[in-house]
């Protein structure tokens, strides 16, 4: 007996939440109920897939294999039955933010979405570009965004979306907070807050190009606090190179000032390297207006 698509998709979510009761909440049905369709489907394929020999369940060699196949057949099937409808794809797909995206592009995602792929429901979440690579990767999530991500990551496949314009955020009595613009060689003295944290090392990295491409060797200062920059500038603790479509439209006690000559920051799209569903093809189609330079 073939089992059915639907132990497939159960097996799936149980294998990538390593958890029966948090599968269950994820699918929205009961654990007892998810936990017999898993049964159901060791019955059928004739194997175990999961370890169940002491209190913590795992996920057996077999279960592993079911797993990567199970997410391949899956993908077909949705670009088959999108085909078969004949009509726009539908599907609910989990999108990873970095909060940088939170003001800019995070919205603009949202609603080209809405407006070229409106079958395709999105669930979006904030974290840092280190989490949302790992969690593309294990398939918790199907796409994310990222802010200054590396060039490459295994198992994932990631695209350039867009650049944007860098600008130095400073408190608003600072003597740059009235320019039109400053340059980068200016802000040699100037103490530069960046992250101490490996979860979004390529800021800071690319913040020290930047300032080195300018002729200097920075002062910098790790951000005390995960807020972008903003408490750390009201105390005076330093100045920021960011992106202005990072914060809010009206920040007060804040002054955003552009570099020039302009240098940019990287945004980037990022699904797992597996086959894609109608679903995520749909949206990445529709994000296709987002990648510019702005």
């Amino acid at each position: 007996m073939q089992p059915e698509l639907r132990l497939v998709r159960y097996w799936v979510a149980v294998a990538e939440e390593g958890n029966i009761t948090r599968a269950a909440e994820r699918l929205h049905i009961s654990q007892p109920a998810l936990s017999a369709a898993v049964q159901q489907l060791e019955a059928q394929l004739g194997v175990a897939l999961l370890d169940r020999s002491d209190r913590v369940l795992r996920v057996t060699p077999a279960g592993l294999r079911m797993l990567e196949q199970g997410r391949a057949l899956l993908a077909e099937a949705d670009r088959v039955f999108a085909a078969v409808r004949d009509r726009a794809p539908v599907g609910r797909l989990r999108v990873g933010l970095t909060p940088t995206a939170r003001y800019g592009l995070g919205p603009e995602l949202l609603a080209a979405c809405a407006e070229r792929a409106p079958g395709v429901m999105l669930y979006p979440q904030e974290d840092t570009t280190g989490a949302l690579l790992r969690e593309v990767r294990s398939g918790r999530l199907d796409l994310a965004v990222l802010f200054c991500a590396p060039a490459s990551y295994d198992g994932v496949d990631l695209v350039a979306l867009r650049s944007e314009p860098a600008v130095v955020h400073v408190r608003d009595d600072h003597p740059l907070a009235s320019r039109s613009s400053v340059a980068l060689a200016e802000l040699a003295g100037e103490t530069l807050l960046v992250t101490e944290s490996a979860e979004s090392r390529g800021f800071t990295a690319r913040v020290l190009e930047l300032c080195r491409s300018g002729g200097f060797e920075p002062v910098v200062t790790p951000d005390p606090y995960p807020d972008l920059g903003l408490q750390a500038v009201r105390e005076g603790l330093g100045v920021v190179i960011y992106v202005r479509s990072a914060f809010a439209e009206v920040v007060p006690g804040s002054a955003f000032v552009p570099i020039e000559p302009e240098v940019g920051f990287p945004f980037s799209l990022a699904w797992r390297a597996a086959p894609r569903s109608a679903a995520l093809d749909a949206v990445l189609a529709a994000l296709t207006g987002l990648r510019r330079s702005r």
